[in-house]
């Protein structure tokens, strides 16, 4: 990695000269077109990396300067040759934490509070062979040498035209179990580098060779990112469908193969090993691949839930890169991409919870102590499917966010991360119902706001567990129990007038919030895509203006739930809806006030957001059967615009004759 500390006009005027000669390279995240930039390079935003899987470069220019995302950095070094370098374009790097960047803004900061803990703390992890800085010297760019870029692998994926040892025998594996006839699935997974793309070519290659094979398809997030595949593949053809063609048609085939599995929604790669009797899917998992660690940690049960039987085949040989590269090892150990939590505790009784203890920790206190940091981050990507690199940013930037700490006899056992969400002004919470506005880091306050109509839920003061998660081997014992009614006590203190947490409603984790006195407040009508599962929102109220606002909304979702249960919720599993239907029977609801359901009807029928929650309440006061016909009609097509439009006159219409 090359750092060049410069102003943003010189910095990328030297990596322009700098890789005149480069075969190829991405410039990331750079401010306007580079002039006269050759055709082998291209300018992209950061948001596109994962359009870029699977390709291969010989450079890539990252630009700190406005924006920073790990998890675009981390994607794309991947895809650098061996020979290659990472040029990382930063201001003065004395002054680097204190730039107002994309991120520090999105996270509430000014100018004259910002001051990045993770930036400060990433520069410290420099101190390493694969780092050189570049400082500004104001140099004569007519004077800067271009770098020689060359490839330093024999066995570069673009030069192999025979399969490694590694490659054959995964080959081997998938030939022998179409030959067997065999109803199954291979996983494929390997670090990024390791040749997995053209591993699948040389498999196409070997397949179509094979005395009676049938057809092959290939399927992707993107096609860009089988480009490696089809070299390999050469001459045979990938037939190549895109993802939702793919589940639309679903054309025959002996052999499914799906490349960067990891970035495939859990739901729909669920659908697709229903459908064909062979898939081979290949993928890395370091969790900065939309779904990420979602796959490691759902796809088990998705396969043992549908009795089918797996094979695993793993790569560990590096095709595009030298073994032990040290840019690799360096992206790896300063993103702490191989932290791993102490899982080997001695269990306790629920009896032991008493000697738990509890605390918070700060943003900079968790900087300046690597140990606790990697001890943390090894927590948090053990338990949770999209833990990735820019959660480190969050953790140690957001200064709405707050870690809490549990340990017993001295060792960390469970970590809980906290958004402060909620109390904004009354105006601002009102554009927010109505859909004007969309503010950043308010997740359960905007769910409730938006979609349930309640503008008061962003104007209370809330704290949502973003994640809590305990050591595996103390699961169970009462600690997350423990811990959240520390939460508690901590936000009662804080004045905070609400907990809640917004998750996938597994019946185990739901029935988890439900043990621990939290209340069903609302229900997301589509399964999330990297779990399958529907996301549902549950809160916990702490002061009296809260409570009241809790029967509201529990009110209203039992109203919304009865109405949609056939309609948006009929794919729930029954598990599920029981769960809720108990629940919601157990509290003994009584029917919204008259008033309430009025103003619910005035943010329906002024507003552009929420078009679904208060369907139920407008179904309620309409009195034709015309009129009830339209709305149902409208539930069961609630994207179409028009049908929105004539609902929300409907509503309009319909409060003009109730007052």
């Amino acid at each position: 990695m090359l750092v060049i500390e410069a102003d943003e006009r010189l910095g990328q005027g030297l990596a322009k000269k700098l890789l005149e000669t480069a075969s190829s390279s991405l410039f990331v995240g750079v401010q306007g077109e580079l002039s006269n930039l050759p055709a082998q390079h291209k300018c992209i935003k950061a948001s596109q990396a994962n359009h870029f899987l699977g390709t291969s470069h010989q450079a890539i220019v990252y630009s700190t300067h406005d924006s920073f995302n790990a998890n675009a950095l981390c994607a794309l070094c991947g895809t650098i040759e061996g020979g290659g370098v990472l040029i990382l374009l930063t201001p003065k790097l004395d002054r680097w934490t204190h730039n107002l960047d994309e991120q520090m803004r999105s996270y509430g900061h000014d100018q004259d509070t910002c001051e990045s803990n993770f930036i400060g703390w990433w520069q410290q992890q420099w101190q390493h062979d694969a780092v050189y800085v570049l400082q500004d010297t104001q140099p004569n760019l007519s004077q800067v040498v271009p770098l020689a870029l060359k490839t330093e692998v024999a066995s570069n994926e673009q030069e192999m035209t025979l399969p490694t040892n590694e490659q054959q025998h995964v080959i081997d594996g998938v030939i022998h179990a179409y030959a067997s006839k065999e109803n199954r699935i291979i996983k494929l997974d390997a670090p990024r580098g390791r040749g997995k793309s053209s591993t699948l070519g040389f498999l196409l290659r070997a397949f179509a060779g094979y005395e009676d094979s049938g057809a092959v398809i290939v399927s992707a997030p993107n096609k860009r990112s089988i480009a490696s595949l089809e070299r390999a593949a050469a001459p045979v053809f990938a037939d190549f469908w895109a993802l939702d063609a793919l589940l639309e048609h679903l054309p025959k085939a002996e052999l499914l193969i799906i490349d960067e599995a990891a970035a495939v929604p859990m739901s729909q790669i669920s659908l697709l090993l229903l459908q064909y009797k062979l898939v081979v899917l290949a993928s890395t998992q370091d969790g900065y691949e939309g779904s990420g660690q979602g796959y490691r940690l759902k796809l088990p049960g998705v396969i043992e839930k549908h009795g089918l039987k797996t094979k695993e085949f793993k790569l560990s040989q590096p095709m595009r890169w030298q073994a032990l590269d040290p840019l690799e090892d360096f992206i790896r150990r300063s993103f702490l991409l191989d932290s791993k939590a102490q899982t080997k505790v001695s269990p306790i009784q629920i009896t032991q919870a008493s000697k738990l203890s509890f605390c918070s920790v700060t943003q900079s206190e968790l900087a300046n102590d690597l140990s606790l940091l990697t001890q943390v981050f090894g927590l948090l990507r053990l338990a949770h499917y999209q833990t990735t690199p820019q959660d480190l940013r969050i953790l140690l930037d957001n200064p709405k966010h707050q870690l809490y700490l549990c340990h017993h006899k001295g060792k960390l056992v469970a970590v809980a991360w906290v958004s402060k969400e909620g109390g904004l002004v009354p105006k601002l919470a009102q554009q927010v119902a109505l859909g004007e506005r969309r503010i950043q880091g308010h997740l359960l306050a905007q769910i409730l706001s938006q979609q349930a109509g309640l503008m008061e839920a962003c104007v209370l003061h809330s704290w949502r567990v973003q994640r809590i998660v305990v050591v595996p081997d103390m699961q169970s014992c009462g600690i997350g129990s423990a811990f959240l009614e520390h939460i508690y006590q901590s936000a009662q203190q804080a004045k905070v007038d609400f907990l809640g947490a917004s998750f996938s409603a597994a019946p185990n984790t739901l029935q988890f919030w439900l043990a621990n006195q939290y209340k069903i407040a609302w229900l997301g009508m589509k399964a999330d895509s990297a779990t399958g599962l529907n996301s549902i929102q549950v809160i916990q109220s702490i002061t009296d203006r809260a409570k009241r606002f809790e029967e509201q909304v529990r009110r209203h979702f039992f109203g919304y739930f009865q109405f949609g249960k056939d309609i948006w919720f009929k794919s729930l599993p029954i598990s599920t809806q029981q769960i809720i239907i108990d629940h919601c029977q157990a509290q003994g609801l009584e029917e919204l006030s008259f008033e309430t359901e009025q103003q619910l009807l005035t943010v329906f029928a002024k507003g552009r957001a929420g078009f679904s929650g208060p369907l139920h309440l407008l179904l309620k006061h309409v009195v034709s059967n015309t009129e009830k016909a339209r709305i149902i009609e409208a539930a069961c097509n609630n994207t179409s615009k028009p049908l929105q439009h004539q609902i929300r006159s409907l509503a309009q219409l319909t409060l003009d004759r109730l007052s």
